[in-house]
């Protein structure tokens, strides 16, 4: 049994906001972002990447391992900051690796974090169901939160 003490830590944290958020009456926006990557970012904060990832084969298995492009997310957080109308749970994520091919993709974008097992060569692309979706975060992006 593989323990995801960040997944744990940023769930709790979550439940505590949400439950003072309600308490005090506080429209409150959560913004729950996937692997976040890009220029820098998981050597900078190697230790969440790392962290992150240890459930990452059994998201894998899954379908819902995700990921996001930090200037993504930034542009995602502003918008949610300056539309009002914005509430509620957002998951954030502008990729959801699906095929065998896309994690040795991933795998080797995160080098030398990780290094890739020899047993993993492309053997095809088999697709699983997505069982993530952006409908959400598409309007608010778009413009038409909530």
């Amino acid at each position: 049994m593989t323990l995801l003490w960040y997944a744990l830590a940023k769930t709790l944290s979550e439940q505590a906001a949400w439950a003072l958020a309600m308490d005090r009456m506080v429209n409150m926006v959560s913004i729950n972002a996937g692997l976040v990557l890009g220029p820098g970012v998981t050597q900078q904060n190697s230790r969440s990447t790392m962290s992150y990832l240890q459930g990452a084969a059994q998201m894998y298995e899954n379908g819902v391992l995700a990921f996001v492009d930090v200037n993504f997310l930034v542009d995602v957080h502003i918008r949610a900051f300056e539309d009002r109308s914005t509430c509620g749970r957002y998951f954030c994520f502008n990729q959801i690796v699906n095929t065998e091919e896309e994690a040795i993709k991933l795998a080797q974008s995160l080098s030398p974090l990780i290094s890739l097992p020899a047993r993993y060569e492309c053997q095809g692309s088999e697709v699983f169901a997505e069982r993530l979706r952006t409908k959400k975060l598409n309007k608010l992006v778009e413009g038409t939160a909530c």
